[in-house]
């Protein structure tokens, strides 16, 4: 089977960028092309390896990646953020499990929950519910608040995942095209697309497909931190944060074709006791931070992810629900 590259970016990243293209040129399995769609307006990196194609599309963490893939004919696509170093056989390994496992994507894990002090677990814990678990089985299991709880103590193998980190995984093109990305488009109508890979991984994990987190795949971040770290230091997160987990909670675990009434009535319960908690937390931020704004944007944030799933806007969009008409089973 064959695979291609996909990088989305900004241009911004630099030597970052350059570390990422040289890992890419000394792949043990060499790609078929390796397409960069860089967003509309920005200037091209000077680095180059020789054999990128760039394509020029709109700006969006979400519009960067819901794409056609027109440019790219390989069976496999292995989507990268701009700023990973992969390991030689990255590639090589994540096409194995993909063939071995009969999964539709495999996602590499960047980001190490399981890894992470102390002191970042409690600051997850805390200001989103984000817990560990001792699954044998899974990566990252998605509740019916919307939060997730990750793999404590995972082996270098591949685990069953509901989610997963977008910045290095390989799809099944047929898979990646089949759960209409482009849908969640109204992700980027905020300035920084929070929650974007969340709701990629989720989609196809509530669609009956087959995905997988490869914890023995070694890849380094890089973080260029062109975009996001800027995001992290604006004060307005805090309205990002709680709209977009309002309008993803509703999307992807409440709002379901197949849900029953005492599932929908659980999601309530778990979603606003969520809410509740969060209410105190970010109360305590606000006094921490001098400025009533952080509560006062946690709340404007919830009430307009509640208006923006009854508008026009939002009734327009296509189910979550796809139909299915491809995968293992």
């Amino acid at each position: 089977m064959s695979y291609s590259i996909a990088i989305r970016t900004l241009g911004t990243a630099g030597d970052k960028f350059n570390r990422e293209l040289q890992s890419i040129a000394c792949q043990t399995l060499k790609p078929e092309k390796v397409v960069i769609y860089i967003a509309q307006g920005y200037a091209r990196p000077t680095g180059t390896i020789g054999i990128e194609q760039y394509v020029e599309v709109p700006k969006g963490m979400v519009a960067q990646r819901a794409l056609p893939y027109a440019e790219i004919d390989s069976d496999y696509i292995l989507l990268l953020d701009d700023d990973m170093e992969l390991s030689p056989d990255c590639a090589e390994r994540l096409v194995g499990d993909l063939e071995r496992d009969h999964l539709d994507c495999v996602a590499a894990d960047p980001v190490g929950n399981h890894k992470k002090p102390l002191s970042y677990k409690v600051r997850a814990m805390m200001g989103n519910l984000v817990f560990p678990h001792w699954s044998r089985k899974w990566a990252f299991k998605i509740h019916s608040c919307g939060s997730f709880t990750y793999n404590a103590a995972p082996q270098p193998r591949v685990y069953l995942s509901q989610s997963a980190a977008g910045a290095v995984s390989m799809w099944r093109k047929e898979a990646l095209l089949a759960i209409h990305f482009a849908d969640e488009l109204w992700l980027d109508r905020l300035k920084f697309a929070f929650g974007d890979d969340a709701i990629m991984f989720n989609k196809l994990y509530k669609n009956g497909y087959r995905l997988g987190v490869d914890y023995g795949c070694k890849v380094t971040h890089l973080d260029s931190r062109s975009s996001s770290g800027a995001f992290h230091k604006r004060l307005d997160r805090f309205y990002s944060y709680s709209f977009t987990n309002y309008v993803i909670w509703y999307r992807s675990c409440f709002d379901l074709d197949d849900q029953g009434f005492s599932s929908r009535a659980w999601c309530t319960l778990t979603f606003y006791l969520k809410c509740v908690w969060l209410f105190f937390y970010n109360l305590a931020a606000s006094v921490a931070c001098r400025s009533p704004r952080v509560i006062g944007l946690y709340i404007k944030g919830l009430r307009d992810g509640m208006a923006f799933v009854r508008s026009p806007l939002y009734k327009r969009i296509p189910n979550y629900i796809v139909p299915r008409t491809t995968g293992w089973h």
